[in-house]
């Protein structure tokens, strides 16, 4: 049985209220051919948020070729940024020029002033050929709110709502993650050291050895359903980890109008049926009380990093962004297990499955030697593009080398290192090609 996924999308993430609206792939900002630089200070440098935004990019629109190069430097401003514009942004000869600036700027340039100079650097892009999106500077995680701001978040405000007058008299993309999140993580902040403290449990629960931790085990399994836990966002003030990192790299998406569609699937377990859209299913089986296929998907699930994968608790923008879902209809009462390449990924009743699951939030086995295909594809994709980034730091710096005085031999280097980097974009897209992945739902065992 062999069947094209062409049936409308079906209503099938059962913790949502409503399904979410697949955006329009023409919205989102990014071409076939495009080399987008994404200039910014130190926390565009940490190669984290910027990192994520590129793997999703590289996941959802496989047809497309394209290259990301990262260009923050830790202090700079505008000013400090287009000092350094021609070596080491205008270099990459891009056809995108994000900028997510204002951190810095906020110590002592008015808003005024700061959007003259983001005039400037506007300019400058056009000049070089390439098209200018702004993206807002991420909140400082001081535990305010908007209501209440104060410090460097009353400045950032300022700058995010003039900086989209600015986007909008311009025509500028722009994407105001710092509006997005300020609350969100304001009203977290407090409970952050809690889910410190709940995840030092985990570790202690992992013990067989420890008295009394199946009681444990109990406890924490009640609070995942919680979500007045919070999340620990880690990092600092100015600097999230990786949790934070990945909510800031979902509100850019979600603002630019990144599709959020991947694929579904629904199954009817007794009468074989199967509706689907994105992907094509082939193979379904019916026995043993269960079903089994294989999925090639047409993109790939939102890359989650593993250090980042708690924010989905508090961040339901990233599973908006990543509607690969599963359905399976009228199997028996009881608990099934969910296999995907033979490794066992979850374990749902029938009612969760008949009511839909997505499978960007499966979680990897704690201590596990060995994860699902879908998670060990979202490593890869999140490896590569780290590994690009690293040849992308040694280009940069010999950039600037060459920017002070020209050497012929210099200049020889940079273009080999030039192709590195381009060999390391092709090993991108080799990560990020759609996998068949076989799918097996069995009765799990019992206890």
């Amino acid at each position: 049985m062999r069947r094209v996924c062409s049936f409308a999308l079906l209503a099938i993430l059962g913790f949502l209220a409503t399904p979410a609206t697949a955006a329009d792939p023409t919205s989102f900002p990014l071409k076939d051919g495009d080399v987008w630089v994404m200039a910014g200070d130190s926390i565009t440098a940490q190669h984290q948020h910027s990192n994520y935004f590129e793997a999703f990019c590289y996941a959802r629109y496989p047809k497309l070729k394209f290259a990301f190069r990262n260009s923050g430097v830790g202090g700079h401003t505008i000013p400090s940024t287009l000092a350094r514009f021609d070596y080491d942004i205008a270099g990459w000869k891009p056809t995108i020029v994000s900028v997510e600036l204002g951190m810095n700027d906020a110590g002592g340039t008015p808003t005024d002033a700061f959007i003259k100079q983001m005039g400037t650097m506007v300019e400058r892009i056009r000049k070089s050929g390439a098209q200018p999106i702004i993206l807002s500077a991420s909140p400082v995680n001081d535990g305010t709110i908007m209501a209440k701001a104060a410090g460097r978040n009353v400045r950032l405000s300022e700058y995010a709502t003039a900086l989209k007058t600015f986007s909008e008299k311009e025509k500028i993309p722009y994407a105001d993650q710092f509006h997005a999140l300020v609350d969100v993580w304001g009203k977290n902040k407090p409970r952050e050291k809690i889910h410190s403290a709940i995840n030092d449990l985990k570790l202690a629960a992992a013990d067989d050895s420890i008295a009394g931790v199946e009681q444990l085990r109990a406890f924490l399994a009640a609070q995942e359903k919680n979500p007045a836990m919070g999340v620990n966002l880690t990092g600092d003030a100015v600097h999230p980890g990786p949790p934070g990192q990945l909510m800031m790299a979902a509100a850019m998406l979600k603002d630019l109008g990144a599709q959020g569609f991947v694929s579904t699937v629904a199954i009817d377990a007794e009468g074989g049926r199967i509706d689907a859209k994105g992907c094509v299913v082939t193979g379904l089986k019916n026995d043993a009380g269960g079903v089994s296929f294989d999925r090639l998907d047409e993109c790939l699930p939102f890359p989650i990093p593993d250090d980042g994968r708690s924010a989905l608790a508090i961040a339901p923008d990233v599973l908006a962004l990543s509607q690969y879902t599963l359905k399976v209809g009228n199997l028996k009462d009881g608990n099934y297990l969910l296999k995907i390449g033979g490794i066992a990924s979850g374990k749902y009743t029938a009612k969760q499955l008949a009511e839909g699951v997505n499978l960007t939030a499966l979680q990897p086995e704690p201590m596990a030697k060995t994860v699902n295909p879908v998670i060990a594809q979202m490593r890869a994709v999140l490896k590569a593009v780290a590994d690009k980034e690293g040849i992308v730091g040694n280009w940069r710096t010999l950039s600037k080398t060459l920017s002070a005085k020209a050497d012929p031999k210099l200049s020889e280097d940079l273009a080999a290192l030039g192709k590195k980097v381009e060999e390391a974009d092709v090993k991108i897209r080799e990560a990020a090609k759609p996998q068949t992945l076989h799918f097996d739902i069995v009765p799990a065992p019992a206890k």
